[in-house]
Parts: structure tokens; sequence; C-alpha cells
């Protein structure tokens, strides 16, 4: 038995290549059966796969006295196995209050930091986790309970970046026959026998129904299960990074998707192209709730815009949808006023005015620089957003015409155009800032005092 439950870890690393020769691991260390599992295995097995181990262990100041104890447990271990032993203590309580998330997703995340800061400055290739099939099944359940994608039902992934996951095959019948077969000693976490939490209520109350009623085998029926969503879902990402390169211009702090093109791909894969599309470029998770808004987006009229999570616009144009980093309006300011020489920034556009030699100057064929007649205008000149009703003369007419009309017929985006600036002196409009001056104030064979306006 103790052999065979061997050589089904070894065959699983093996198959899923997740142990390199020369590598050097750093084992998570709880002191529970798992984990204390894994790194009797892996010394065991140190020569074959020619490995060097250390170990890790988190206090996570939960059960007081008891996880103390489990501290110097795992401490007293590694000094047993003459392995090098790495310790961190934190209030994972705090940190979750903090952070307003769950007890559990706080450990994880400060376990996480430690094992990869540690990692990253003492050289280690590998970070093994001890996460077991019956983890496998809590993770799927519960992803399915809260209507995740195919990522969700995917399960936990035997390697991710340096994280392996080498005993992910075992359940926790086989690991604690191991333990008890070859009497290995190992510390308990009474708290999993309580059912307050999500995770915990299915471990102790769920799942063991599932096996009693319906399959006694069912962690490793999840587990062939998700190891084929996880295909799927490998094979769908594949379509959607093709697809993404060939309907997606990144700009900045925006983002713009060719419908046209879009149109050409499935419509099935919208809902996943959306999500990977934020995640990829702004490095952000979006709720199915936004994803549904943005595919009914795609049908709506140009110039109609959305709010999305964690700070992110959506708005549709006349063929693409323009998904975007909302400002902070608390950073903004109305307007800035600038004198003749001056060189000041208004949000994220640098402005400078400056009077130049009349007899010297040459015109530029660049919207960012223009050249205006200043005989008529004063020193002060004040810079802002163009508003509701502002007019001005279109350098070449006559008559006066709505900035916001002037706007849509330069076909500039929805998105861009509530964001214009005008530079103005003495109320009057004298430059839509880098698309055209005023009539008003072109420079004529009687113009004495010349003026340069430029967007750096």
């Amino acid at each position: 038995m103790i052999k065979t439950i061997e050589q089904k870890v070894v065959k699983f690393i093996l198959e899923r290549k997740l142990i390199s020769e020369n590598d050097r691991i750093l084992v998570a260390l709880s002191g529970g059966p798992d984990s204390v599992f894994l790194l009797e295995f892996l010394l065991k097995y140190k020569r074959r796969f020619k490995i060097n181990i250390a170990v890790f262990h988190l206090n996570h100041n939960l059960r007081g006295k008891e996880s103390d104890l489990d501290a110097e447990f795992c401490k007293a271990l590694a000094n047993k196995k003459k392995i090098q032993f790495f310790s961190s203590s934190k209030n994972v309580k705090l940190f979750a209050k903090r952070k307003k998330i769950s007890i559990e997703e706080a450990g994880r995340e400060l376990r996480y930091k430690e094992l990869f800061q540690i990692a990253d400055k003492k050289n280690f290739t590998k970070i093994a986790t001890a996460h077991i099939a019956d983890d496998n099944s809590e993770t799927v359940l519960l992803n399915l309970i809260k209507g995740a994608g195919l990522k969700g039902l995917s399960g936990i992934p035997e390697k991710r970046d340096k994280i392996i996951r080498p005993v992910l095959v075992l359940s926790k019948n086989e690991i604690m026959d191991y333990l008890r077969r070859k009497k290995i000693a190992y510390r308990t976490d009474r708290s999993n026998y309580e059912s307050d939490y999500q995770r915990n209520y299915l471990r102790n109350e769920i799942i063991p129904l599932i096996k009693r009623k319906l399959n006694p085998q069912f962690d490793n029926a999840v587990l062939k299960s998700s190891e084929i969503v996880k295909n799927i879902s490998s094979y769908i990402d594949k379509q959607i990074e093709i697809t993404i390169n060939d309907v997606v211009l990144s700009q900045q702090k925006s983002l713009i998707i060719n419908l046209k093109k879009l149109e050409e791909s499935d419509t099935l894969l919208y809902g996943d192209l959306f999500r990977a599309i934020v995640q990829k470029y702004f490095k952000k998770k979006l709720e199915n709730k936004y994803i549904s808004e943005l595919k009914k987006l795609i049908n709506k009229q140009p110039g109609k815009m959305i709010e999305l999570s964690n700070g992110i616009n959506a708005i549709r144009e006349r063929d693409s949808i323009i998904i975007y980093l909302k400002k902070l309006e608390r950073n903004h300011r109305n307007q800035v006023q600038l004198k003749i020489g001056d060189k000041k920034q208004f949000e994220n556009k640098i402005l400078s005015v400056k009077e130049i030699n009349g007899t010297e100057f040459k015109f530029s064929t660049s919207s960012r620089t223009e050249f205006i007649a200043g005989d008529k205008l004063n020193d002060n000149f004040i810079i802002r957003k163009w508003k509701d009703g502002d007019r001005f003369y279109p350098l070449g007419m006559k008559n006066s015409k709505k900035v916001s009309d002037f706007l849509s017929e330069q076909k500039i985006e929805s998105h861009k155009k509530k964001e214009q600036l005008v530079l103005t002196n003495s109320g009057k409009i004298v430059w839509v800032v880098g698309i055209r001056i005023d009539n008003r104030y072109k420079i004529t064979k009687k113009t004495k005092k010349v003026v340069e306006l430029c967007l750096i």
C-alpha cells in the first residue's frame, strides 16, 4: 500500500513534469497530515529527483497556543530532517478585516506572498504546496455553486508559475493511511472540523453525503472531470488569445475593440473574451453582471457608456467599443490659468504659450503647435475642458459652430470627446487644443504680435 501510494505520486510528477533535475524546492509546511506527507515523500525521493529541499511555515495566529505549537512542530521537524527552515508570523484576522476579505482568502494571500518573497530572495526554483484531490473537489464545488466559468470548474492546477502540487493526485484517506502505517506524527487543526467556513461546510457536511449516497470515488471523479474541463479551457484560451490579437488595439489607458472584426468570431466566446481582455490589459477581474453589460453594449447606439467595476468604463463608438480606466474626479481641476511665457500642466497634458518674433516663425505641420495673432489678446489664458454651449469660429469659417458639433464632425470618439481641452482668452476660445484654432485669431499680413501655442 505504501509503495503504491508513492509510485502514484512519482508517476504524477513525471507525467506532469512538475520537478526538474537540480530544482531547489521550498515546501509549504503547515504541520498537518498533507504537508507532512509531502515533505516526507520529497525527502525520500530527493536523490532520485536530484533536488534540494527547504521548508516554510506561516503562523496565522488564529488558534492561540495551538498556532504556536504548530510552528514549534514544523521547526522541530525541519531540524530533525536537517533542512533549512523559514518562518513568518502574521495577524491574518486583522489583515482580513483591513482588506475586507475572508479569513481563508487572507491566509492564502499572505502565505503565497511570503513564499514567493523567500523563493525569490533565496533562489528557490519551485514552491511545493500540499493540495490534494479532496481540496480540488471542494474548490470545484465552491466554484460551481458560485457560478464560476470554465476556469473555476478546472479545479486546482498542478502547476502555476513556480508553484507545484505533487500530491494533488492523492485522497485524504490515502495520505492518512500512509502516515498511520509509517507511524509519522503530524498536527491536527481542529478548526477544520468546524463547519463555520464555506469550504469546511462542504468538507464536513456535503461531500461525505455525496460519497455515502452517490459515489464513494467522488474525489477521483471530480479530478478526472476537472482535468477534462481544464483541457477544454486551455483550448478556448488559445482561441481567445488569437481573437484578442486580431480585434483589440491598445492605446495607453484604453482599449479599442474592433466590432467588425469581432463579428467574425464566435458569439459564444464573447463573455470569456471580454473577461480575458480586462484581465490581460488592466489586471482586473470583471464580475459576470458586467460581462453581460458589455455584451449588450455591442447592440447599443454610439455614445452609450456603462460603468464597470474597479474604476473601468466602456463606451460604444461607431465601429468599436472603448474600454478605459476612469479618472478620479478629485484629482481634476476645473481650469488652469497661464500667462504668455508660461508652461503649465492640466491633467496629463502640458501646454506652453509664448510670444515669438513675427518675422522668423514658420507654420508647423503638426497639430500640436499653432501660431495665432495676439494683437487683440491679453496676457491671461485659461485652459479647461469644453462644456455645453461653447462656440468658436473654426479656422476658415465665417460663422460660429458649437464645439460639440465640431468634434462630432471631426469624428472624435465619444470617450475622447469628453476630455477635449480648449484654450480661452477673455472668455473666447482661441484654440480647440490639438485640432483647430479660432478663425478670429489667424495670422494675417497686419499681425504684429505672434503667439505660439504648443501642446508638449
